[in-house]
């Protein structure tokens, strides 16, 4: 479901400077110019430091009515994380596409261009879209433990702004040669595992590194996270995920196993490290949960 909203008149925009190289600010003053064209007040308030964003969303939420994230995957990882944090009444959030890989900007329609993106906002388009939590913290893009958090751990950060996904692909081949398996326990009401396993990933949203590696028909709207669990890649399955070739029954009876499910229970030996939307600060073990429809975000017509 989605609705024009004209009532939306107060933006404040919180911008990393340094994402992508700075690339938004080489367009800065016609991203602006294009935001106080649907927006009777932009205010703009630049971070210097992590965890800047999330103080200035506490500081801001009560008296704006929309909140952006201009910047990378991680900018819109910690304001989207301090956004749905605040018990009381939130205002609606947007994403300026600023980083390298800009991955829930794309699952929400974001054109890429940020001047572009900027007139998508202005237009004032909302969905109530999906928001996955665990633990007591949010996430927008992705959860997953194993492969998934070696990949991003192994890509180096001037590798990653100067090739962007083809630095994913290189990771991964990378990974496939060092990664280790672990015991793992998944109890779900469609799904139940026990054993050794390569990798789980629980997603919202269709982009991981800026493809569509894995569900490309995932619903940010439909209540439901979409998982996946590999016992033991192999070459042609990795080849496959960076091709955007992996379908819902493609490796099933492989060591694959894909299902839909609201809330997973999981848990490791030894403990993993999770990546949550890029972001690695937590162990499992862990419950994910999907709050459906939960986060009010304005969105593009973009299909990628």
């Amino acid at each position: 479901m989605s609705m024009n909203t004209p009532e939306l008149k107060r933006v404040s925009v919180i911008l990393n400077p340094k994402a992508g190289q700075g690339r938004l600010l080489s367009n800065w003053n016609e991203v602006l110019n294009a935001l106080q064209k649907g927006f009777h007040d932009v205010q703009v308030y630049k971070t210097t430091a992590p965890g800047e964003g999330a103080s200035f969303v506490e500081q801001l939420h009560s008296e704006t009515d929309v909140i952006l994230a201009a910047g990378g995957d991680g900018t819109v990882h910690e304001v989207a994380e301090a956004l749905l944090s605040i018990e009381e009444r939130k205002p609606a959030f947007g994403i300026l596409p600023g980083g390298t890989c800009n991955d829930f900007s794309r699952a929400l329609g974001m054109n890429q261009n940020p001047v572009k993106a900027a007139e998508q906002l202005s237009q004032k388009k909302i969905r109530h879209i999906d928001i996955g939590e665990f633990d007591g913290h949010y996430f927008t893009n992705f959860w997953g433990v194993g492969l998934i958090t070696h990949v991003s751990e192994s890509i180096d950060p001037d590798t990653k702004e100067r090739f962007g996904r083809l630095s994913y692909y290189l990771s991964a081949a990378k990974s496939m040669q060092t990664w280790e398996p672990f015991e793992i326990s998944i109890q779900s009401e469609e799904f139940q595992f026990e054993g050794k396993a390569a990798m789980f990933l629980a997603v919202n949203g269709p982009f991981t590194g800026g493809i569509k590696p894995f569900f490309p028909d995932t619903d940010i709207q439909d209540g439901k996270l979409d998982c996946l669990l590999i016992e033991e890649p192999s070459i042609s399955f990795i080849w496959d995920v960076l091709q955007n070739r992996l379908t819902d029954t493609s490796y099933e009876g492989q060591g694959y196993h894909y299902f839909q499910s609201s809330e997973i229970q999981l848990k490791t030996a030894p403990q993993q490290l999770i990546d949550c939307d890029g972001e690695r600060e937590h162990q499992t073990p862990s419950v994910i949960k999907c709050k459906k429809q939960h986060l009010s975000a304005l969105t593009g017509d973009v299909s990628f």
